[in-house]
This record gives C-alpha cells, sequence and structure tokens, in this order.
C-alpha cells in the first residue's frame, strides 16, 4: 500500500515572515544609528580674566569680563551666574543673565573676542557685594548646555 503523504509544509510562509521581520529590525537598527549620531553642540573654549570692584561705600562697583584669548562668544548664547560663594545666594540681579543682558550700560556688541571686555555696573538700586566677598562667577553656554568656566573672585 501507498501511502500519500501530504509534503507542503508552513515552513515556507515562517520563512518569508522571519526574513521580513528581520529586514525590518536591521532597518530600524541601522536608522537609529545614523539619524541618532550627529555630534552634540560643543561649547566654546576661552580663557577669561573676571574682576569685581565695589569702588565705593554707596554700593556702586563693576564686574568686568574680559577675553583673554580662544573662541569667541556670542553674547546671546551664554549666560552668567553670579553667586555669594559662601552661602551660594545670588548676587543682585545678574543671575541667569544672558551677556548681553549683562552689559550694563547697554551697548551694541554682540560678540566678544579676544583683547574685548564686556562690564555690569553696580549702582545704588543694584548694589554691588561688600569689599572682600568671595564670589562664584560661571558662565554656561546655553545651546549645549555646557560650562565654559566657574571661578572664584574676590571684591576689591
Amino acid at each position: 500500500m501507498r501511502s500519500k503523504n501530504n509534503e507542503e509544509a508552513v515552513s515556507p510562509v515562517i520563512g518569508v515572515i522571519l526574513m521580513v521581520a528581520i529586514t525590518v529590525i536591521l532597518a530600524a537598527v541601522i536608522a537609529a544609528f545614523v539619524f541618532g549620531m550627529s555630534p552634540p553642540p560643543k561649547a566654546p573654549t576661552v580663557q577669561l580674566r573676571i574682576s569685581a570692584i565695589n569702588s565705593t561705600d554707596a554700593g556702586n562697583g563693576t564686574l568686568k569680563l574680559t577675553h583673554n584669548g580662544g573662541d569667541a562668544l556670542i553674547l546671546a548664547n551664554e549666560k552668567i551666574t553670579v553667586t555669594d560663594a559662601v552661602d551660594d545666594s545670588p548676587i543682585g540681579t545678574i543671575t541667569g543673565l544672558t551677556l548681553i543682558e549683562f552689559q550694563v550700560p547697554v551697548t551694541t556688541i554682540d560678540t566678544l573676542g579676544a583683547g574685548a571686555s564686556i562690564t555690569y555696573t553696580w549702582d545704588a538700586t543694584d548694589k554691588a557685594p561688600a569689599k572682600g566677598t568671595i564670589l562664584k562667577v560661571m558662565l554656561q553656554d546655553v545651546p549645549s548646555g555646557q560650562v565654559i568656566t566657574q571661578m572664584q573672585v574676590t571684591v576689591t
């Protein structure tokens, strides 16, 4: 007696489905690498000199940033934070300003290159910290979120 076996199976269908699934997964992995590989924005590298001066007992004074070398700073992209180094309390109205807003009196400078300076002037309404106060000054690049510089400055 001859038995008649049906040798057609589901394996070709399963094979096609597995090949399509593997192709889709590979395409997704490759797309994730290609679209997710852009380098993060880079903060400028700069050397700054920062000085704080209280010139009178009335609280007048200046905080001056001088660019000593490195990349030019786009002032609208940089944020400054000035706090008391001892108790981390904010100093006046400077904290959180972009360097464009920092310039008092306001000037038309929008980039800071080597040798240039910008100044914040304290007056009777926004008094300068007392002489001998240690300030913590942090400059942060907004697009990259990286800290450009952080230093302590003593008010003279």
